[in-house]
């Protein structure tokens, strides 16, 4: 089976900065991938050039067969590529339905006029679009928070929406940026049988950055190791751990616990 996603020589400088240097990795359909390395290693630029937030300065990103590293956002988007972020990036100020409905809104026919004129066609999308949002919520883990604010969701419940949101575009691939940061364990063990039910029960293929080496060896099938923008290891969880030059650059040399629970 080709792979879903591949990753081809990439290189992005800043100015004088090189934040990836000739980068190359492959994911294959309906796994979970992981990206570590310490700070400043390349993972976050990866993902903004996996999305279209940079353009990679030489190399080529292919989905599904498809050169993508030069359409631009939204292109992207609706090629089947959707991420979180990092930093929670929500419209506090609406409600949690309505954040995963700004989700939707590529896929939605409707336009100024016939948002005006409102035929039943609109009406039928308006409710589809609901219906929609409601399911992705309560496959999130928000049943019956649908019209919370945003700011008024826990930490935990702010992550969760941030992937209801992402998958509203109805991707194929997801890209989690440190979707346990500043979780607790319960919420961490919670969010690790979410990315497991993506890829299980929606047939979802994920790559996520993490910090957290028990969440990354608990759920990843596969990791890539950046350092200073270079890939210096790849493999299954349990080549990567023994790799010397991982351990040199970020595991340390204390045990690594490989089970599934945070």
């Amino acid at each position: 089976m080709p792979p879903l996603l591949s990753v081809r020589n990439v290189t992005r400088r800043f100015e004088g900065l090189t934040a990836l240097n000739d980068v190359s990795m492959e994911v294959e359909p309906r796994t979970i991938a992981g990206v570590i390395g310490p700070n400043g290693a390349g993972k976050t630029t990866l993902f903004n050039v996996l999305t279209g937030f940079y353009r990679p300065t030489s190399g080529e990103v292919w989905f599904e067969g498809r050169r993508i590293d030069r359409l631009p956002l939204h292109g992207i988007a609706a090629a089947g590529i959707s991420r979180t972020f990092q930093n929670i990036r929500l419209f506090a100020n609406m409600t949690a339905i309505e954040n995963v409905l700004v989700g939707q809104h590529i896929h939605l026919k409707t336009n100024f006029a016939t948002a005006i004129v409102r035929p039943p066609s609109v009406t039928r999308e308006e409710r589809s679009a609901v219906k929609t949002a409601v399911e992705l919520l309560r496959f999130a883990g928000l049943t019956r928070r649908e019209n919370e604010l945003a700011r008024n969701l826990a930490y935990g419940e702010q992550r969760r929406l941030e992937i209801a949101r992402a998958l509203a575009v109805r991707p194929r691939l997801l890209l989690l940026d440190e979707p346990t940061a500043g979780m607790n364990p319960g919420e961490a063990a919670g969010m690790i049988k979410l990315i497991r039910a993506l890829r299980d029960d929606m047939l979802m293929t994920i790559v996520l950055i993490e910090h957290s080496m028990r969440v990354v060896m608990g759920v990843c099938e596969r990791i890539t190791v950046l350092d200073h923008g270079e890939k210096i290891s790849e493999g299954r969880p349990e080549e990567v751990q023994q790799d010397r030059r991982v351990i040199e650059a970020y595991l340390g040399t204390g045990q690594i616990i490989t089970d599934g629970r945070a």
